[in-house]
């Protein structure tokens, strides 16, 4: 019956039904031999006859009920399946009123309406029935964590519940950090909201849609362990995709300028853009490209920590993880090629909490994003892997 709720409400509903017309036709019949009871005598016997065996009938009834509650230990244990329906099924038929019930049956009218309320829902109508918790993670979601977590084992609660949000399931970082405290188990448009969302400081640019703020930054990266490289990064504020990561080839502004207009090519060029005060950004050549482009600059504070803070960010991530996980950089191709992995990782594999959990590049492009409710336990999709050997990172998302 657990099994086919639907079953168990049509069949109670059958024998309620059942119980009521055959209550009907007895009330019929006993009406009937009282009326014909004026013109016989033997009538009227009949009739009194056939009233005092429905109210023995009755009796019986109640004594049955109440024996089977006889010699039992408090707390009661909760009635069997037959004995409620067949309460039911007298309540139906001798037509008790739900105010006389617990005088003629011994049972309460909270139990009864409880017992059809559940008939109804299709279960058996216990007084504690089991529930199915509504946010139960289910096995292979469980599974499909561990697998993430044993490809990435630097990434935290965060990293992997925005991972699965991307593939359409929502799982809270809490419940990731408890499913990875117990053992295996075994096989059997967020952007605007939040640029909406921040408190903007009087003199802070606020981004309103994808290229309208730019932040630029340069970083040192060694080669060999031994010989510096210039790396210059560009993030968008609005989608936080980073839309420029190259290798400088030496440390002058010509070549910031060079690596920065190839990115205006290739995504367009920002209305604003946010640098510190370094010599490079200051320079003749760097405020002609952007006069060329009509991009406006805006530096932050002198010796500050934390003025461009989203380019700052996107670097330690390029550092931390991962530059970190290369033993070694073994030249300027192969630091070019990570950068490149690293761009498209970023972009279109890797989810930020700022804009919800979105990968950035879903954001830039203007699609529709809306994190998976916390009812979404099931993949919509088939699961594609991009693995990175050189860093040892695995990528999940849905498959196109």
């Amino acid at each position: 019956m657990e099994a086919f709720p639907a079953s168990v409400a049509l069949i109670i509903r059958a024998l309620v039904v059942s119980a009521r017309w055959a209550g009907r036709s007895r009330q019929s019949t006993l009406e009937e031999m009282t009326a014909a009871a004026e013109t016989s005598r033997v009538a009227e016997l009949e009739a009194r006859v056939a009233t005092l065996e429905d109210i023995v009938e009755l009796r019986d009834a109640h004594i049955e009920v109440l024996e089977s509650r006889l010699g039992e230990k408090r707390p009661r244990k909760p009635y069997p399946l037959t004995e409620r329906l067949r309460i039911i099924w007298l309540m139906e038929y001798f037509q008790i009123p739900h105010r006389r019930l617990e005088k003629t049956l011994g049972v309460s009218r909270s139990s009864v309406r409880r017992w059809l309320k559940a008939f109804e829902r299709g279960s058996l109508g216990k007084r504690y029935e089991p529930k199915e918790p509504v946010n139960k993670t289910p096995r292979e979601i469980a599974q499909l964590i561990w697998e993430i977590f044993q490809q990435n084992p630097m990434w935290g609660k965060e990293r992997i519940a925005m991972t699965l949000w991307g593939l359409g399931i929502f799982v809270a970082a809490s419940t990731v950090r408890n499913i990875l405290r117990r053992p295996r188990p075994r096989r059997s448009s967020p952007g605007l909201a939040a640029a909406e969302g921040i408190k903007a400081d009087p003199r802070q640019i606020v981004a309103r849609y994808p290229n309208h703020v730019w932040s630029v930054d340069r970083t040192r990266v060694w080669r060999w362990g031994l010989w510096p490289t210039w790396v210059l990064v560009a993030v968008d504020h609005f989608s936080r995709s980073m839309t420029a990561v190259s290798a400088l080839e030496g440390p002058n502004a010509g070549w910031v300028v060079e690596a920065l207009e190839q990115a205006f090519v290739r995504h367009g060029p920002p209305k604003h853009i946010i640098t510190d005060q370094e010599g490079v950004f200051a320079s003749d050549a760097f405020r002609d490209l952007l006069h060329e482009w009509n991009v406006r600059q805006r530096f932050g504070a002198v010796g500050k920590h934390g003025s461009i803070a989203v380019t700052e960010r996107a670097i330690l991530t390029l550092k931390q993880e991962w530059l970190r996980r290369v033993p070694v950089i073994r030249g300027r191709d192969h630091l070019s090629q990570l950068l490149d992995d690293f761009s498209d990782y970023y972009n279109e594999c890797r989810g930020h909490s700022t804009i919800g959990g979105a990968v950035p590049w879903v954001i830039h492009c203007g699609a529709i994003w809306e994190r998976p409710d916390r009812e979404a336990k099931t993949v919509s999709g088939l699961v594609e892997q991009r693995s990175f050997l050189d860093v040892r990172v695995t990528a999940f998302r849905l498959a196109a």
